[in-house]
């Protein structure tokens, strides 16, 4: 992993700042290349082993870690939870809060009213004889507190997207018993549609009736791929089922569905997949027993590409964005039925980056599956998970948290519609847009991707700032654009 120390990184920062104000153009390349081309892991930890659990930003700064099973490495206790953690990054502290209902492999998505934390199981014992509980209730964390409230299905384990006031949750399990034929395997094969300011639920089935489907959205589509279709009467595990090669598209500007397919020799479940920069990009999956996938299918939003991982078959465990990279980590070599072994688990991290397209490698802390990532901004933060140190199965409590500096390169600094002055400014900044006089949105970020303000005005104060770099993020019309600027 490329580290940098904090006090060195404050120190280049500063210097940074310095160089900047001489406004030396060469010399603003040349320090850009030497402090922003690096990357950050920094490790965290929460209160106690909390493993299958899920993971989602409430803002850029913190993150909750909800649900999942209690874990004691001698295996006394695996007990299923209802705590989550609040993760404060820049405290580098965790907080425990209570949700309503124990909830192990939950979905978690942020939309417009808050963290959605949905269905998951809260027993996983045979109840009665009718396989584990799943919930049919979601909750809502919000300023501090969880609202409770039903939903017409039952689902774990399964992916949700959040766009334009709409969370669409693409199919997991809702019926297992342990161990059993597949027989006993149902997986949800509706995508089921919430609309924020309604309440309401709406459902539309999959293409072809498949669950395990990869889901991800750019703010205004939402692409499903792949997933496992099921025979009516399989006669053993993996017996009856199929792999999907299809997906479907939604728009939410036009409120309609497109449907397609991957290619020859595409079909797989539990694809890893995440957006970045113009970019879907579905990486790995299962394409059998005891089978992962090298393929990466690549979406720009016209036209679908393929290429393979540097590293060959992998099961990827999770995905997430961070800046201009995408984090594809951890997993098996498969992830179709319930095969553990120590020496089939990476510790790898296959990252994408948008600006060149292409795959380099990083790794986690140690081997791991049983775990979930989530990103905002420039950072991404993965839950704890378990591990085979010695062949033990061995959960963890700590989170791992990636922060890309490199996006800072990717920002224009030759942009011929809109001028920022004065650059630096002591006080206020004016933002200039030539051939353009509708209403503009301005955002001011710091280096590390936190949003310190928002406003529609021209003018922006930063009197109370401190003297460093910020990025003002402006959007007008159809366009965005990105400008570095210099508090005194």
């Amino acid at each position: 992993m490329i580290r940098i120390d904090v006090s060195f990184k404050t120190l280049l920062l500063n210097y940074n700042y310095n160089i900047l104000k001489m406004k030396k153009p060469l010399l603003l390349l040349f320090i850009s290349f030497n402090i922003f081309c690096y990357s950050q892991w920094n490790n965290g930890n929460i209160a106690f082993n909390q493993i299958r659990a899920n993971i989602e930003f409430v803002d850029s700064n913190s993150f909750l870690v909800a649900g999942g099973q209690s874990w004691s490495n001698g295996g006394t206790n695996i007990n299923i939870v209802q705590l989550a953690h609040l993760y404060n990054i820049s405290a580098h502290q965790s907080s425990i809060l209570a949700m309503n209902t124990p909830r192990l492999e939950p979905i978690m998505v942020r939309g417009d009213s808050g963290v959605y934390i949905i269905g998951g199981i809260s027993n996983w014992a045979d109840v009665n004889g009718n396989g584990w509980l799943y919930e049919n209730t979601m909750e809502i964390y919000k300023d501090g507190n969880f609202t409770q409230v039903s939903i017409p299905f039952i689902t774990a384990d399964g992916h949700a997207v959040a766009l334009n006031g709409k969370i669409i949750v693409a199919g997991g399990l809702k019926y297992w018993k342990w161990y059993q034929a597949a027989a006993d395997v149902v997986g949800e094969t509706q995508f089921w549609i919430y609309d924020e300011a309604t309440m309401v639920w709406s459902s539309i089935p999959s293409t072809d009736n498949r669950f395990y489907s990869s889901a991800v959205t750019d703010g205004n589509i939402a692409i499903f791929a792949g997933g496992l279709t099921m025979s009516d009467n399989p006669s053993s595990i993996l017996d009856g089922y199929s792999l999907s090669n299809a997906y479907e598209i939604y728009d939410s500007q036009t409120d309609s569905w497109t449907t397609g397919n991957l290619g020859p020799n595409s079909a797989r479940a539990k694809i890893s997949a995440c957006y970045c920069n113009g970019y879907f990009v579905f990486a790995g999956g299962s394409v059998g027993n005891n089978v992962g996938s090298p393929r990466v299918d690549i979406y720009d939003g016209t036209t679908w590409t393929n290429q393979n991982m540097a590293n060959g078959t992998r099961a990827v465990e999770a995905c997430a964005t961070a800046g201009n990279k995408i984090l594809f980590a951890g997993g098996l070599q498969h992830d179709l039925t319930w095969h553990y072994g120590g020496s089939n688990i990476t510790n790898r991290i296959d990252v994408f980056d948008t600006q060149t397209q292409s795959f380099s490698y990083d790794n986690l802390t140690r081997p791991l599956m049983d775990f979930r990532m989530a990103g905002y901004g420039r950072r991404a933060a993965a839950s704890p998970g378990v591990s085979f140190p010695g062949g033990n199965y061995t959960g963890y409590n700590d989170v791992q948290i990636y922060e890309d500096a490199s996006w800072i390169n990717s920002i224009n600094e030759n942009l011929s519609d809109i001028s920022l002055y004065p650059n630096p400014t002591k006080e206020n900044i004016t933002i200039s847009l030539q051939n353009f006089n509708g209403s503009i949105q301005s955002e001011v970020y710091d280096l590390i991707g936190n949003r310190l303000k928002s406003t529609n005005e021209t003018t922006i104060s930063l009197r109370d700032f401190a003297k460093g770099i910020y990025i003002i993020k402006v959007t007008y019309g159809d366009r965005v654009e990105e400008v570095k600027v210099i508090k005194e």
